[in-house]
Formats: C-alpha cells, structure tokens, sequence
C-alpha cells in the first residue's frame, strides 16, 4: 500500500514539474501568450494580409539576433519561403520574403503592443498586414 502510494505522488509530482517546465518561455522563444519585451519578434505568429478587399493568411516564424531578423513565412497562396534582409530597431520591422514559386514581398511594419502591423509590396500591389504570436486571441 505505502509503495503504490509513493509512486501516486512520484507521478503527481512529476506531471505538475513538467507543466511548469512547459510553462516558462524560453529565451527567444516567448510563450503564446505574451512578448519577450527584450526580445519581441522572435516567436511564431499568425499574420494576415490585404490587399484589394482580399484577406490571404500567413504565418512567420521569426528570429531577432541583434537587430538582424531571420526567419520562414508560408501561406497557401505562396508555399514555404525564407527572409532576408531583414531588420528590426525602434520597434520598426522590415524584411523580404523569398518564395520559390512567388514574387518576393517586401515588408514593413511596427511592433504596436503585443501585435505586429505594416504594409506591404508584390506584384505591382500595396497593401496591409498585421500579427500576433500564435496562440493569442485573433488579429485585429
């Protein structure tokens, strides 16, 4: 009796340590639901853009090393691509997103709060985007 009691609250024990573990953001990498203030880009977000009336989402996975930012952006519309050029200081936001198969978008924006807001360009065409971390309530 007291040996399968001792391994109940092994197991307890053990499954609370690793909630707490999961819990904590790591440098880097913020938690869903809030931004690393020394480090507020990194992390993976849900973006939508528009442009002529037209909503098309994406999403970035993003890496702030410096004032350098690195990273992946996909949507349906473009496939799988990577960053370049890409800057952040101010909390202003600029990069350009290669796509095998799609025209290069060029990106802007500013870090507002929690969210990430900005135009851009492609295809002859301007127009809006805006982010937030993967997890947290919708865009808007």
């Amino acid at each position: 009796m007291r040996s399968r009691t001792a391994v109940y609250l092994m197991s307890v024990l053990l499954t609370a340590s690793c909630g707490l573990a999961s819990s904590k953001s790591l440098p880097g990498n913020p938690s869903n639901a809030q931004v690393d203030k020394a480090n507020p880009i990194s992390g993976d977000w849900n973006a939508t853009f528009e442009v002529e009336g037209i909503k098309v989402p994406f999403r970035f996975k993003l890496r702030l090393e410096g004032d350098k930012v690195t990273g992946t952006a996909e949507s349906e519309h473009t496939g799988a691509g990577t960053l370049k050029d890409g800057s952040y200081s101010d909390e202003k936001l600029a990069f350009t997103m290669v796509f095998p198969k799609h025209e290069s978008i060029a990106v802007s924006g500013k870090l507002e709060g929690s969210k990430l807001r900005g135009e851009f360009a492609t295809e002859g065409r301007k127009g809006t985007w805006y982010a937030e971390l993967a997890g947290s309530a919708a865009a808007h």
